[in-house]
């Protein structure tokens, strides 16, 4: 993970001692797997959890089977559907008025090299929401029995200064309080703990030094610990990122740059050989722009000093360092239609490259719905819910479900919209009434706008579309009657 982060993000590389401000990228000759990750968290971020958008959305679970049963919300009776509408929007205006993006980033960093991890607490104060990147370094996870992370724990120093406002409640004994009056800048180590057991997350906070827990409390079913990844090997409870994946030809990259550099470096300035002959000190000797050197002869045949013949070839380093781009900015989606400088493509092209490209993602993405947008959903709503700010709800699936309305998730759907039309062509080959014998098409409308992450808002109620139906066979046997009178 080290050596990851050397090569990919250098500044946020934490795992020895810095001092503030050191400049950390001294040995890399190649920036290509440093812009490609910072391209990869804004890919990551703009196609799971879009900024000031509504990535994911709360609908009737599976075992509801009235999606229009009235229930009482805010003091007025309306649909279950419509109620929980408002929730989701209520939810999602407490995430846009945090800090998530700008922490979303950082943790896409992260999780480009191995694992992002997030933290969501409430602020009661401010009532908001406060989400925190946890660096890696920091991190000590453990696994569950199903392969998922469970156990976190972080160990970081703290200023004395911040407990208090860190954790308002944290119980201190009256040597830590001198210390904190005394020498409020000074840090302390600190241990913070989420640990699962028998269905609930339990929350410490422990000084480093005295073993002391300051503060605990139940978090219930989700921590304030977040952590996803991409790709996970069997038996590990660390991601192994896209940058991990390439490492190697992240490191042949920046060897080759480092050549091409001495070449040109050589081929600017010349290496030379002297003959010491009393006159001429081929020790001492700088050959530079103006300067005339003392030498015994300069006979074409036996000069004292002469340029050493050089024959560099750089089209092969050239090619394979292309080559390498490629299969770095690959690995991290940088350029998942191809570079700029290709040749024009159709919109038909474009498709197929984009659908290809999510295929390949697919198991990728599907992770981080689960692991990253369902637990934040749930974190989320859980704190909202403690607060009183919003009623009790179970994103279980089975009251209530996670519809995810991201960017990557309305592909996904637009695949499923495409099989279907395709379906129906088909079917409309045996004629018109091989169609409507199939097809239920009062549900086919409805099925395209859920899919499509359409505001239920827009939509009719299943009462609504009764009562539509009504009024149309009312008006057609009036029109009938009239035609016949």
């Amino acid at each position: 993970m080290q050596e990851a982060y050397e090569y990919a993000a250098p500044q946020r590389e934490t795992f020895f001692e810095y001092v503030p401000g050191q400049e950390k990228n001294t040995d890399l000759f190649d920036d290509t797997a440093i812009n490609g990750l910072q391209t990869f968290a804004n890919r990551m971020q703009k196609a799971i959890v879009p900024p000031w958008q509504q990535w994911s959305l709360m609908v009737p679970g599976a075992e509801v089977e009235n999606e229009d049963a009235e229930v009482k919300y805010r003091g007025k009776q309306m649909p279950l559907s419509e109620a929980l509408k408002e929730v989701n929007d209520l939810v999602f205006d407490y995430i846009h008025r945090s800090n998530f993006s700008s922490r979303a980033y950082e943790s896409f960093i992260d999780l480009g090299i191995s694992t992002g991890t997030l933290t969501c607490e409430y602020n009661k104060d401010r009532d908001e929401l406060l989400f925190n990147a946890v660096p890696l370094p920091q991190l000590f996870l453990s696994s569950g029995p199903n392969g998922e992370v469970s156990d976190h724990w972080r160990e970081h120093d703290v200023e004395l200064g911040l407990l208090l406002r860190m954790w308002p409640d944290a119980q201190l004994d009256d040597k830590t309080k001198q210390d904190i009056a005394k020498k409020p800048g000074s840090k302390v180590g600190v241990i913070e703990g989420a640990i699962y057991h028998e269905g609930e997350y339990y929350y410490v906070v422990i000084l480093a030094k005295s073993k002391k827990i300051i503060f605990s409390q139940d978090e219930g079913e989700v921590g304030p610990f977040i952590s996803f990844r991409g790709m996970v090997v069997p038996g590990e409870v660390y991601g192994r990122g896209p940058i991990m994946q390439v490492l190697t030809s992240i490191k042949t990259l920046n060897v080759i740059n480092e050549f091409e550099l001495t070449s040109a470096a050589l081929a600017a300035s010349g290496a030379w050989t002297g003959r010491d002959d009393g006159i001429f000190d081929p020790y001492n000797i700088q050959v530079i722009p103006g300067m005339i050197i003392p030498v015994s002869t300069n006979e074409t045949g036996n000069p004292t000093i002469a340029a050493l013949p050089m024959n560099f070839d750089h089209r092969a380093d050239q090619v394979l360092a292309e080559k390498l781009e490629k299969n770095i900015n690959r690995a991290l989606f940088a350029e998942p239609l191809g570079s700029i400088d290709d040749p024009t493509k159709t919109l038909g092209e474009i498709q197929i490259r984009y659908q290809m490209h999510l295929e390949d993602a697919g198991a990728f993405f599907a992770r981080l719905q689960t692991e990253l947008v369902e637990r934040v959903m749930k974190r989320v709503v859980y704190v909202l819910q403690k607060e009183g700010v919003i009623p009790p709800l179970v994103l279980d699936g089975k009251d209530v479900k996670i519809k995810h309305t991201s960017p990557i998730a309305r592909v996904m759907d637009t695949e499923d919209i495409q099989n279907l039309q395709t379906a129906i062509q088909a079917t409309s080959m045996l004629g018109e009434e091989a169609v409507m014998a199939t097809y239920n098409i009062e549900k086919v409308g409805p099925y395209i706008a859920k899919k499509q992450g359409i505001d239920p808002e827009l939509l009719y109620t299943d009462a609504e579309r009764a009562q539509m139906k009504e009024q149309m066979a009312q008006a057609a046997q009036a029109m009938a009657e009239q035609e016949g009178g």
